[in-house]
């Protein structure tokens, strides 16, 4: 009996033992009075007899407290549970003992073998209190324990249990969306304010190089300065035109690091890039749109529109690189630069000399039904059969599964909208039913976009790196789902 009290105490969150040691308050000795004979004291009923209920699986379990709530733990659930594990009459594991008088936490997940616990806790609601039990040689069996010395098979371990608390799958997930979410606005604004701190001390620097230099560049708004040493003619370059370059970039204590006229550092051809996209450091995007074709200038960067606390290692010519934090010098001069032609007009400029007029869609993508099918189309999730010959617009075969040069002459399959193919591809054939033959003029967006794709065999040169795609295609077979 003393032992049931004990437990019960203990899934109630407080120790026995704890309760037992509590300091009394020290009183005045009383002074001597006549004692009556006491009364006998009342008897206490035993505690009465739990009354299981047996699951298939072989864990029982009944209920001590059983209060009238609907929510009950879920797989995906988090919950917090007063437990305490008996076997043989001794206590084996106190959740208050482990997490100093606190419940243990755990997330709900499916019952991981015949017996496990968290079959009765699924019965639970919170307030509840259960005592289950299911045979000991399961429990150390399943969770690979070696059973204690003083258990013999056929002993049951026994759980007592209370459910303090639930917090679903939904509640966790947005728990960590927020704090997600706080840990990105926390970064995001100390990135700021190292990036205002770093500006300080890149413009400390600069202003320091100028003086020395005793030469007054301008100051664009993001904190970059330049200087146009000679002017060119016509418009500036705008955001996508490949542009032309000559440069050689130094460190502010006159460090060359790089050039493409110095032969020193073996690359003397000009550079070229796509203005504003990224390719190149932020003050190389803003500063060449500055520039006109014929422009020389030098451009003075600071860290932060520069390579900012990444380090860029050396080479032969240079061999300490560029440390972290260093403020940069180019001189530059703009060759040259055109607007590439976009892939529609590139498209149209293909028909046009084919004499044909595809229809388009929304996405971009042009097509031709050159053989009706029968039936209805191709539907997402559908796998299909297909034969195929791919072309560059220059008429160059790239791949094909009819033409034996290439060495794959069976159909192709693959499942229709899952992305197994290029979104050309997906979007194109599900316009198709059984037996069409179409066409499928397929711009760089919806085919391998900036990837060049390696050649081999048959076509040495591969497809290039934004290339719009022409597909001659038959769709042989559908199976439905």
């Amino acid at each position: 009996m003393l032992r049931r009290i004990l437990i019960m105490s203990l899934i109630a969150g407080m120790s026995f033992s704890a309760w037992a040691q509590k300091p009394q308050p020290t009183k005045p000795a009383p002074k001597p009075v006549t004692i009556a004979p006491a009364a006998p004291a009342p008897a206490v009923a035993p505690p009465k007899p739990f009354n299981f209920k047996r699951l298939k699986s072989g864990l029982e379990y009944a209920f001590i407290i059983d209060k009238p709530t609907a929510q009950k733990p879920k797989e995906g659930d988090l919950i917090r549970v007063n437990m305490i594990s008996v076997g043989a009459n001794r206590i084996i594991y106190s959740s208050a003992q482990a997490n100093k008088n606190k419940p243990a936490e755990f997330n709900i997940t499916k019952p991981a073998f015949n017996g496990d616990i968290v079959e009765a806790i699924m019965y639970m609601s919170v307030g509840d209190s259960m005592v289950a039990q299911v045979d000991a040689q399961t429990i150390f069996k399943n969770t690979k324990n070696k059973m204690p010395d003083f258990m013999k098979a056929g002993d049951k371990m026994q759980y007592y249990i209370k459910l303090v608390s639930i917090k679903t799958k939904e509640e966790l997930m947005k728990e960590q969306q927020a704090k997600m979410q706080k840990q990105i606005q926390e970064q995001m604004a100390k990135h700021e304010k190292d990036q205002k701190k770093n500006a300080l001390a890149d413009e400390k620097k600069l202003q320091a190089f100028f003086k020395e230099k005793n030469i007054t560049p301008t100051k664009t708004a993001s904190g970059m300065y330049y200087m146009i040493t000679q002017n060119g003619s016509g418009e500036s370059p705008k955001q996508g035109d490949k542009v032309k370059m000559n440069y050689t970039g130094v460190l502010l204590d006159g460090t060359k690091f790089d050039s493409n006229v110095d032969t020193t550092f073996g690359h003397t051809n000009p550079f070229e890039f796509n203005l504003g996209k990224g390719m190149v450091i932020k003050g190389w995007d803003e500063g060449v749109a500055l520039l006109k074709k014929g422009s020389k200038a030098i451009l003075y960067i600071p860290s932060g529109l520069a390579y900012g606390a990444n380090a860029r290692p050396g080479g032969a010519a240079n061999p300490k690189g560029i440390a972290a934090n260093s403020c940069l010098v180019f001189e530059v001069e703009l060759l040259d630069f055109e607007t590439p032609i976009s892939d529609d007009q590139l498209l149209q400029n293909y028909f046009k000399q084919k004499n044909i007029s595809p229809t388009k869609t929304a996405s971009g993508l042009y097509y031709t039904i050159t053989s009706p099918g029968e039936g209805a189309t191709a539907q997402k999730g559908e796998e299909v059969s297909m034969n195929y010959n791919g072309f560059l617009l220059d008429g160059t075969k790239f791949d094909s599964n009819t033409d034996s040069a290439f060495q794959h002459v069976s159909p192709f399959g693959f499942v229709l909208g899952q992305g197994q193919v290029i979104k050309g591809w997906d979007e194109g054939v599900a316009l198709l039913n059984k037996g069409a033959k179409a066409t499928f003029y397929i711009p760089s967006n919806l085919a391998y976009g900036p990837r060049a794709m390696p050649g081999g065999g048959a076509n040495p040169k591969g497809i290039p790196a934004n290339s719009c795609l022409v597909f001659d295609v038959e769709l042989n077979e559908i199976k439905k789902k």
